[in-house]
């Protein structure tokens, strides 16, 4: 009987749990009236967004008032200039840092300094664009924000931008999510188009509403496919599960959990700082781990579905914190569209890694012998733990 060495395995997983995406999100909203001859942006940032994009230097040495910070404040923008890309019909247009704006109380977190001030304290900065002639152009938004700066050896900061694009008159033109890698498309109307909208309005809602589920879809999905701090959950969730039906029931709710959190969230009924929730969600890597290595009955039990929905709340935590912002504060059916979609996103993202994963090991375990189970559950569940108490410490590191 064959058995492949567990070191081996180790080495496998552990390597598998450093290339995958990077959870740390640093969430801002992303402003954009479209005018007949320009586009005007307002985009937030949070003061630790404008200290890691500053450079160590910088970080080491914080201003001690908010007067301090003004000069970085200029830098910024400048950064967010050469960051932000809109391109019109495929043309990259010249975007102009403007001025910035305080926009939240700057006695935010309790005191200078501290996590929450960094995190809660957001400016806003102005940017112009001079548009083309074109008369329906198709406008691209994207970002590479931060996409240089470590979080950690081997993980990068990730901003996300809830964006909101309306015309002139507000006629809004979609709400959707920038981050690297996934950008947002959307269609200017020519003048008759607008017409035609403002007598068919009930077409135009639907429409636009089939758009949104669209992007928030593949928004949920991208979610799972590159957080790190998910598919290491997931993994952990996979090894521990002896039938396809308990990996599935494992999944459902988890991905409720994390629904109910996101949704609470988005709609600012609950929120915790990333002080809080990003080593949390590490630790619970490192807990679910150690419970497949140490406690494997456990680990099979009622209690496992009990373990994965608590940890689950907190994973959904403060995701869709700028959603209900850039929607422009007004609910209803745009959010709840926003909401549906991207919670279906996330479990198929789930089902999409969780089962091809699942079903690997157990074609390992009949292949390689009843016992190769148990050592594959011992060895990967030991390399996700390091990898949670990797991920634990650049959290510890960054937030105290």
């Amino acid at each position: 009987m064959c058995h492949l060495p567990p070191a081996l395995f180790l080495v496998v997983a552990v390597l598998w749990c450093r290339m995958v995406g990077a959870h740390p999100l640093l969430q801002n909203t992303w402003w954009v009236t479209v005018e007949t001859n320009r586009i005007v942006m307002r985009v937030s940032s949070t003061l630790r967004e404008v200290s890691i994009s500053c450079g160590p230097a910088f970080n080491e040495h914080l201003p001690a008032t908010l007067e301090g910070w003004h000069p970085a404040f200029l830098q910024q923008g400048a950064y967010l200039r050469t960051h932000l890309q809109v391109t019109e019909n495929g043309q990259p247009l010249d975007l102009q840092f403007s001025d910035w704006t305080l926009i939240t109380d700057s006695d935010a977190g309790g005191g200078q300094g501290t996590a929450d001030y960094l995190d809660q304290t957001r400016v806003a900065f102005d940017l112009l664009a001079t548009r083309g002639t074109d008369s329906s152009p198709l406008l691209h938004f994207a970002t590479t924000a931060l996409e240089d700066e470590r979080y950690a050896p081997g993980i990068s900061w990730e901003v996300v931008y809830a964006i909101a694009v309306k015309m002139q008159d507000r006629t809004s033109l979609g709400t959707g999510i920038v981050r690297p890698g996934l950008p947002f498309d959307v269609t200017v109307p020519t003048q008759s188009t607008i017409n035609l909208a403002a007598s068919t309005s009930g077409e135009t809602i639907a429409h636009a509403s089939t758009a949104n589920f669209g992007g928030f879809l593949r928004l949920g999905i991208h979610h799972i496919l590159t957080g790190y701090d998910h598919l290491l959950f997931l993994a952990s969730l996979a090894l521990a599960a002896m039938r396809i039906r308990d990996f599935l029931r494992l999944v459902v709710v988890f991905t409720a959990a994390h629904s109910l959190t996101v949704t609470c969230s988005a709609m600012n009924w609950v929120r915790l700082p990333p002080w809080f929730v990003e080593p949390f969600i590490a630790l619970s890597i490192i807990l679910v781990a150690l419970e497949n290595g140490w406690a494997p009955r456990r680990a099979q039990s009622r209690w496992r579905l009990v373990t994965a929905f608590g940890f689950g709340l907190v994973h959904g935590l403060g995701f869709a914190t700028g959603l209900n912002e850039a929607i422009g504060g007004e609910g209803g059916q745009p959010l709840a569209v926003a909401i549906i979609a991207f919670c279906l996103g996330v479990e198929f993202g789930h089902l999409l890694v969780g089962v091809p994963f699942w079903s690997l090991i157990a074609w390992m375990a009949r292949t390689y012998g009843s016992n190769f189970r148990f050592r594959i559950q011992k060895y990967g569940s030991n390399a996700i733990a390091i990898g949670g108490a990797y991920f634990l410490v650049a959290a510890v590191r960054q937030y105290f």
